[in-house]
């Protein structure tokens, strides 16, 4: 379990307020529901901003993406879904990232089928997020690249809590979060719970994103069959992540609350994760380390371990 002795005013969120238009991407919102599908974040009553501290548990954190074959067939959709299941039973997985192939399946049909399986993994995990929320071990469950999946998640009552978008779209953010809240206004929910996140692969890139967001992922630290293009010598290092979150903390102020989580990811696991959070990361994010792991509850144990011992080694210097 994770030491929750170890809170940091550096992950406390408070984003700007979003005014941009959504009317560019021609999303349909659907008809309003009542039922709150995220019940134990809290309300806000300022609208105009958004605190971590309804979103976030404490330091270290841990995201899980899903590979991007999860969806490819019924077998492989049930193999991710118990994988999930079972690195999330303990609670101590913060964020869960559904996150399939865009490339192209060839025909129609296969793209239908794809679309389908991604559907009864999202309802799935959306059950199991609403399940574990009753005793309070609740993951934050976000769709990559996919608002209108998002949108149509949200009205029919199906507990998604935002997206996760591409770092070449990052000035799309303002207006998707803009449709997400809308969305989830409609819906009855509070529209600063809504989260939405991306990745960068540079300072510039990070603060751009900024005011934005409510984290980053950082990469890329080690090799890993996510970016094989990528030689040892072209890789970011499980420094970066640090440097990000230290340039952002400069540029907002040391204890700002408008920092955003900084995830480490790229080639992590449980030999590895200490070092992106010993340079300065706020948490890391894994996939095939848990996803293809014989046993992934032990695995995010192990993973957790190491990244709290780091940290209270660090509290203590």
């Amino acid at each position: 379990m994770k030491n929750f002795l170890f809170a940091s005013s550096l992950n406390i969120i408070c984003l700007l307020p979003l005014m941009q238009s959504s009317t560019s991407f021609g999303f349909t919102l659907q008809s309003p529901t009542t039922h709150s599908t995220v019940a134990l974040l809290k309300s806000h009553n300022d609208k105009t901003t958004l605190s971590s501290v309804s979103k976030w548990r404490n330091p270290p954190y841990l995201a899980i993406l899903t590979e991007p074959d999860a969806c490819d067939s019924l077998e492989r959709l049930h193999e991710t879904y118990r994988a999930i299941e079972s690195a999330t039973v303990d609670g101590t997985v913060d964020l869960v990232v559904l996150r399939i192939s865009e490339e192209a399946k060839g025909t129609p049909s296969l793209n239908n089928e794809l679309n389908a399986n991604k559907w009864e993994l999202l309802r799935r995990l959306s059950q199991l997020k609403l399940n574990y929320e009753k005793d309070r071990k609740g993951f934050k469950l976000v769709l990559n690249n996919d608002v209108d999946m998002a949108v149509t998640a949200l009205s029919r009552k199906v507990a998604v809590d935002g997206v996760h978008v591409k770092e070449r779209n990052v000035d799309s953010i303002p207006s998707i979060r803009n449709t997400l809240q809308n969305a989830a206004a409609e819906t009855g929910l509070a529209p600063n719970d809504i989260m939405v996140g991306t990745s960068c692969h540079s300072i510039q890139s990070a603060m751009k994103s900024r005011p934005y967001i409510d984290y980053l992922f950082v990469g890329t630290c080690y090799t890993t069959m996510s970016h094989p293009e990528k030689s040892v010598n072209q890789l970011e290092g499980p420094q970066f992540p640090g440097r990000i979150k230290k340039a952002l903390s400069l540029t907002c102020g040391i204890s700002s609350s408008s920092i955003p989580i900084v995830f480490a990811i790229g080639g992590i696991d449980e030999t590895n994760c200490h070092e992106p959070v010993s340079f300065g990361a706020d948490g890391v994010g894994v996939i095939r380390s848990v996803m293809r792991a014989e046993d992934p509850r032990w695995m995010v144990e192990r993973i957790n371990e190491s990244m709290t011992l780091v940290v209270g080694e660090a509290k203590l210097l």
